[in-house]
């Protein structure tokens, strides 16, 4: 169990990312993460360490991600340790393109896993692995609602 403040100060992790994701604020976005994060993005690549999401990001904002858009639409938090928690975060996306540059036809939906630690008064993302979610192939069960 976890404080109803530290679980207010987790679900706030999701409304801050789309926002430093949706102004394509990668040091705004990069704040959100610790400095030693492991970060596995959706292709697959291990991003390590602060400097490296933020230049990864940074990246993608140039092109790929340029004209995208990102909305959290759910969030799980189970307690670990008092100051260590797992947060699974449902996200959609609209407005990016693959990797050759062709815009996507429909918005892309996903799931990140963090795994976020108490630092100080605020918490921060540790590591993370984001996937997409295939349609048809996810099935619907969850261990719980996602809120």
């Amino acid at each position: 169990m976890i404080a109803p403040a530290d679980e207010t100060a987790i679900r706030q992790l999701g409304p801050a990312w789309d926002d430093a994701w949706n102004r394509h604020d990668m040091r705004a976005l990069a704040d959100l993460v610790t400095p030693n994060v492991d970060f596995i993005h959706v292709g697959g690549g291990w991003l390590g360490g602060r400097d490296v999401f933020q230049k990864y990001h940074a990246e993608r904002h140039a092109d790929m991600f340029r004209a995208s858009a990102t909305q959290t639409q759910g969030m799980s938090i189970r307690p670990l340790t008092p100051d260590i928690c797992l947060v699974h975060r449902n996200w959609r996306m609209i407005g990016d393109t693959d990797w050759d540059g062709v815009p996507r036809a429909t918005p892309r939906d996903g799931i990140i896993t963090w795994v976020v630690r108490r630092d100080g008064s605020k918490w921060l993302i540790d590591a993370a692995h984001n996937t997409n979610i295939m349609p048809g192939i996810v099935g619907h069960e969850q261990r719980k609602p996602m809120s």
